[in-house]
């Protein structure tokens, strides 16, 4: 008799059963007589010693200990809950029953029909049964468990005498944030109640609930967030870093990713690799030396664990590798503080902390101009913490690819019952979590036309209404916006509002390309040698003349970021302890610099004379760009040139491409 169980899954029960029956004689199972699958299954619960002939599954937990158990998975069955009240329906009428199980197969909850209900408990299909597969052989929570994917076993596939008169579809129920296994929904019936229709309704389920987990999750950690960015002020001179309630890392604030990258050997696993979930009750087990127990501090809310912060502070030993920490504006001078810590000792980049250094002391909205990756976010945070508020929160956000709600909601907050989907109790937004310090907002040319106006009314009044909300709330806050597109073109075309330009741009720090500053491009890359060795434990390694000059010559188009990629890059890399050509990404090779050669080119005629001054003029041009590193109005200037002959002669010599500049002036 062949029984069809969907569409993709026959089984012939006579083959089936003949072939288990010789397995359980010692025999070999024939090829093609049962799926893979069965087969595997079978091995392993002999191989764990499961009787075939044994009644049902075991009782492994009941009364005090099963409410116990309950409580331990209780997140489970509450995003469960829903899933089971859902199919009520369909299983009374198919005669079949939905189970939730733990992670070890043991049954939490059962729901359907009453019958079904009556007749599983027969074989231990009952709260507190274990159904794992090292319990009670093959069948299809076990098996899915031990899988790791969706399962059904039909009738004669089981590998106990007494459950094949049933057949089962489970499917596993995944952590959404990490993938462990946290259980498996499963759709039980006696053979010919089951249909085609279950394994897709396991499936589907156990996806819901995975979806309601993370929703919960998201939840709580939203909350967290909530707490930690409240309380920033706190906390503004120490490293924090944040830990779910199961222990997982979410967040660390710039003091201690610093405190990571500077870490000695002691300390030196990357912040990535902190866990809490070993000490849940924040008792310090299984934590590094350096990490004292009074750092731990547990998040509470309404008798709930949010999470855990791990508080670093300023004043411990091992901060002191830390950047300078704030101190009064007062006390610094152009030559200290957080601005003179930024890497670059060219005349470009002095002049430029130079002007960094008095806008820190000013009050006023500072625009920041510049290409991407140039540092923006780096002379923003140095301007706050060179200013007159340093123990204030630094926020920063992104503008650019976010939705106008999104953005609205994420700049000015919300309410509770705003909009849909809006969180239980509402939210800040980022003017308030910055109120006594400083909001940083990147991209500020990709703010929606609709939002600029609320904007300029927050710089305006000082004041920011929630989503939803009539009431004012006061923020007093340092604003640094920045941008790399071209406002004024923009306000032309009627992308940027004119008035909140000028607003913005009280103070415009225009940042250099890495180009007008590439006389600092060896001591930024020794620092970046420096940072990825203590980041990933690796050997610092040296860059081999001919590799800096290549470096000195690339037009890097993505900036101090790309420079930073690309070094550490080539010391992960690199086999030896030296960084050569060959490790250098092909972009660069592609335009690594043509050595001039000794010998004439094979172009210059034989005339002794002809052509001599064409290269007299192409070697003066290259000795010029050398020497004012590419600066192409000094290099015109010593020359006694124009700077469009300039460029004229370079494209005509071929120069262009032999330092990585473009054909056109830039």
């Amino acid at each position: 008799m062949r029984i069809h169980f969907g569409e993709t899954l026959p089984i012939d029960v006579g083959v089936v059963s003949r072939a288990w029956e010789g397995f359980i004689a010692g025999e070999n199972v024939a090829q093609n007589a049962v799926r893979r699958l069965i087969k595997e299954s079978w091995t392993r619960s002999l191989a764990q010693g499961v009787d075939p002939a044994r009644h049902g599954a075991p009782l492994a937990v009941s009364g005090d200990r099963f409410h116990v158990l309950k409580r331990q998975h209780q997140e489970l069955i509450e995003a469960a809950h829903p899933s089971l009240e859902q199919a009520r329906d369909f299983l009374i009428e198919s005669g079949t029953v939905m189970v939730l199980t733990d992670p070890n197969g043991v049954i939490l909850w059962i729901e359907g029909d009453e019958v079904a209900k009556e007749y599983g408990k027969e074989i231990g299909l009952a709260p507190g049964s274990l159904w794992g597969e090292s319990a009670t052989g093959t069948n299809a929570i076990g098996t899915a468990l031990a899988a790791g994917h969706p399962t059904q076993i039909c009738s004669a596939e089981h590998f106990r005498q007494e459950i094949k008169r049933w057949t089962c579809s489970a499917s596993v129920i995944r952590d959404p944030l990490d993938g462990t296994i946290l259980g498996s929904l499963d759709i039980s019936g006696l053979s010919g109640s089951h249909n085609t229709h279950c394994m897709a309704l396991a499936v589907s389920g156990a996806g819901r609930i995975e979806n309601r987990l993370a929703s919960m999750e998201m939840e709580k950690r939203s909350q967290l967030l909530d707490y930690s960015i409240s309380n920033a002020s706190r906390w503004a001179s120490e490293g924090v870093v944040i830990f779910d309630r199961r222990g997982r890392l979410i967040r660390a604030n710039d003091n201690a990713n610093r405190f990571f990258d500077r870490q000695t050997s002691e300390g030196r696993g990357a912040c990535e690799s902190l866990n809490l979930s070993a000490a849940p009750e924040t008792d310090g087990t299984n934590m590094p030396d350096w990490v004292r127990k009074d750092w731990l501090q547990p998040v509470v809310q309404n008798n709930e664990r949010l999470g855990t912060l791990l508080i670093i502070p300023t004043a411990s030993a091992q901060m002191n590798a830390l950047s300078t920490p704030p101190r009064k504006q007062d006390n610094l001078s152009a030559k200290e503080g957080p601005i003179a810590e930024i890497m670059g000792n060219s005349p470009t980049m002095t002049t430029v902390k130079d002007k960094a250094n008095q806008l820190a002391k000013l009050s006023v909205p500072v625009l920041l101009l510049g290409p991407t990756g140039a540092g923006k976010e780096v002379f923003a945070q140095a301007l706050h913490y060179a200013g007159s508020n340093p123990t204030g929160p630094f926020i920063a956000f992104n503008c650019g690819g976010i939705t106008r709600d999104l953005l609205a909601s994420e700049l000015f907050g919300y309410v509770e019952g705003a909009f849909t989907g809006a969180r239980r109790g509402g939210q800040i937004g980022k003017f308030e979590a910055a109120n006594g310090g400083t909001l940083f907002l990147d991209e500020i040319g990709e703010m929606p036309m609709e939002l600029q106006s609320h904007l300029l009314r927050v710089l305006e009044d000082g004041v920011v209404y929630r989503l939803g909300e009539n009431k004012p709330r006061k923020v007093s806050i340092r604003l640094i916006a920045a941008t790399n597109r071209d406002l004024k073109a923009a306000i032309a075309k009627d992308q940027f509002r004119m008035d909140l330009y000028y607003r913005l741009a009280v103070t415009v720090l225009k940042l250099p390309s890495l180009v007008e500053h590439c006389e600092d491009i060896p001591l930024l890359s020794r620092h970046f040698i420096e940072k990825t060795s203590l980041r990933y434990g690796v050997a610092a390694k040296r860059i081999l003349p001919d590799v800096m000059e290549i470096l000195m010559n690339y037009s890097w188009p993505g900036n101090v970021r790309e420079l930073r990629n690309v070094v550490e890059s080539m010391v992960l890399l690199s086999q030896g302890e030296t960084i050569t050509v060959q490790d250098l990404p092909s972009d660069l090779l592609d335009v690594a610099p043509v050595r001039v050669l000794e010998t004439p080119p094979s172009h210059v005629s034989a005339d002794p004379m002809v052509g001599k001054l064409d290269d007299i003029e192409r070697d003066a041009i290259a000795s010029a760009i050398r020497a004012e590193w590419r600066n192409m109005t000094l290099v015109a200037k010593r020359l006694g040139i124009a700077k469009s002959t300039l460029y004229s002669k370079m494209k005509r010599h071929g120069l262009n491409r032999q330092f990585g500049l473009k054909d056109e002036p830039f």
